[in-house]
């Protein structure tokens, strides 16, 4: 059907901000450009009446004068109607903008088995490892660089003002390091590489770690202690290590880089394990914590029963 001028294309607005006719009708009678642009104007509207925004009579008032001047004063309604789309214009860049600034939160998520790399404002890097979280405010980011973690990262600091990673177990705060925090569950591990770190843990107990030295809380115990010389976690060069852990937290990490569930009703989940396993093949892992604990496992897809052996 063809597309009809510029003045009727007015009246047509009246009708369909008034409810008289519908999208598919207004569509067909004026151009697709203008339809776009009138859709964009009636949200401005729609988002202002949710919101009950001060600008309600204002609006209403537009409505109105509309209405008016298409039914009265046809001859003026173009020019109306360019101050109609100019007002909604301008509506539908502030609440871009308030879109924009509202919604500064900026979050990373790793799945099972998967690690990634993150470039942060200040430079800083940031290595999340398997079914971890990391998300940080972008908008208050120069005033305050803090992070909130929910897994495992090792932190690249950039020098600079207080740097701070906040988790559910406690917080580490630095100035400029490389370091790398552990949050799941309850277990909870600051190990610091270089440079100094604070850390309060969840029971507001205050540490200060130089490189080679770590902080770990596994079932409210805390230990401080001294590990062998390294540049960086294990996990990065794919492997997951650990010193006098409970097992049932090693099983936490087995799950964590595999597609996998462990029964457990047959072991003791709270004897020691000292070792690592490899992050990549599976039948490997598994036989690296296992055999040296007298434990076998049997995989069904992806649960594998558990029972001690004599």
């Amino acid at each position: 059907m063809k597309k009809n001028t510029n003045t009727n294309e007015n009246y047509y607005l009246a009708d369909w901000l008034e409810g008289k006719i519908s999208d598919t009708e207004l569509k067909d009678k004026i151009s697709e450009k203008d339809f776009l642009e009138y859709q964009k104007m009636k949200q401005s509207f729609d988002i202002l009446d949710v919101l009950n925004a001060p600008m309600d009579k204002t609006l209403d008032a537009i409505h109105s004068k509309i209405k008016n001047k298409a039914e009265h004063k046809p001859k003026v309604i173009p020019l109306f109607a360019k101050f109609a789309v100019g007002i909604a214009a301008a509506l539908i860049l502030f609440l871009g903008l308030y879109s924009k600034f509202a919604n500064t939160e900026v979050q990373f998520n790793t799945a099972l088995g998967q690690q990634q790399i993150i470039t942060l404002l200040d430079g800083s890097e940031v290595i999340l490892n398997a079914n971890s979280s990391l998300k940080y405010d972008k908008k208050s980011w120069k005033k305050a660089r803090e992070l909130t973690l929910d897994g495992e990262a090792y932190f690249k600091v950039t020098k600079g003002s207080d740097f701070k990673v906040n988790t559910k177990n406690g917080s580490v705060t630095v100035l400029g390091t490389q370091f790398n925090v552990k949050s799941r569950d309850d277990f909870y591990e600051v190990v610091c590489y270089e440079g100094k770190v604070r850390v309060v843990s969840k029971n507001k107990r205050k540490f200060i770690l130089t490189p080679n030295k770590k902080i770990t809380v596994a079932a409210a115990k805390e230990k401080e202690s001294t590990f062998l010389n390294s540049t960086a976690p294990e996990w990065l060069k794919g492997e997951s290590a650990f010193e006098n852990i409970a097992l049932k937290y090693v099983l936490n990490e087995l799950e964590n880089q595999f597609d996998i569930k462990f029964v457990r009703t047959n072991i003791d989940e709270n004897i020691k394990f000292t070792g690592s396993f490899d992050n990549k093949k599976l039948k490997i892992a598994l036989a690296s914590v296992f055999k040296p604990l007298h434990i076998s496992y049997v995989v069904k897809n992806k649960k594998i029963q558990l029972k001690q052996l004599n």
